[in-house]
């Protein structure tokens, strides 16, 4: 791939309540990130793929031994 057929990066910038970064820092830290725009791209993964997974049908559940939890869809699927 030349240079010139490189994706370029974005730079974008959010506004986040001092919860919302206090979240993303714990999260940061729990998970052993070395950058809070690491937590939000494994995020959006995460998000994109369980949308995906919705609209082909499925609904996402929690178990724990014999206890099910359903999760609601994130969308208006």
């Amino acid at each position: 791939m030349k240079n010139s057929e490189k994706k370029q990066d974005h730079i974008l910038q959010f506004r986040f309540s001092p919860d919302a970064v206090e979240r993303l820092d714990s999260l940061k830290s729990k998970n052993y990130f070395s950058t809070r725009a690491e937590v939000i791209r494994n995020a959006l993964r995460l998000y994109e793929y369980f949308i995906e997974k919705s609209e082909e049908g499925y609904t996402v559940q929690l178990v724990r031994g014999e206890e099910k939890l359903t999760i609601v869809p994130l969308s208006g699927v």
